[in-house]
């Protein structure tokens, strides 16, 4: 299931989403849901956005990191793997493309969420904040998956450290 959802989580990410979203404005139109009040709309808007940015640093961090690994290590297909650091042996393996490609991709969607709602932000008219509710509830969604995909990703990293370890 896992390997079927990072072939292209950005668009399950964006089509789940767009789901919710679609459903919250069904929920909305036959008042199951109720809109908060207008200042409150804008406050949790302000709060996810700078949450996206936030979040979108402490991956930009963590990829500069893994980088910064991957250039000072040394690893050849002459090498005996079993010396090698687990982290050696990742960063010689595909994994580790794909590893940033994902994370890169985590950053693009947070800072996507992050700018599209202050533009959303800056040109609503102050009486219609149904749009920038609508947004925000697609702005969790978004910062969830994309968080909960980056913790994924890290846990499966700790796991390849455990399960070196072990072996040794």
């Amino acid at each position: 299931m896992l390997d079927y959802y990072f072939r292209r989580p950005l668009l399950w990410d964006y089509l789940l989403a767009a789901l919710v979203t679609v459903a919250a404005y069904f929920g909305l139109s036959t008042h199951v849901i109720t809109q908060p009040p207008k200042d409150q709309v804008l406050s949790t808007a302000s709060d996810l956005l700078t949450i996206s940015l936030t979040i979108a640093g402490f991956v930009l961090t963590l990829l500069t990191i893994l980088i910064t690994f991957k250039s000072s290590s040394n690893v050849s297909n002459q090498t005996n793997q079993e010396e090698e650091p687990v982290f050696n042996v990742f960063f010689g393996t595909s994994y580790y493309f794909e590893t940033v490609k994902h994370l890169k991709n985590g950053i693009k969607s947070l800072l996507f969420i992050s700018i599209a709602g202050y533009f959303i932000k800056l040109l609503i008219s102050p009486n219609s904040q149904f749009l920038m509710y609508l947004f925000s509830i697609f702005g969790v969604v978004i910062i969830g998956l994309t968080l909960s995909r980056c913790l994924i990703i890290l846990s499966k990293i700790i796991k390849l450290q455990d399960d070196r370890r072990r072996i040794d």
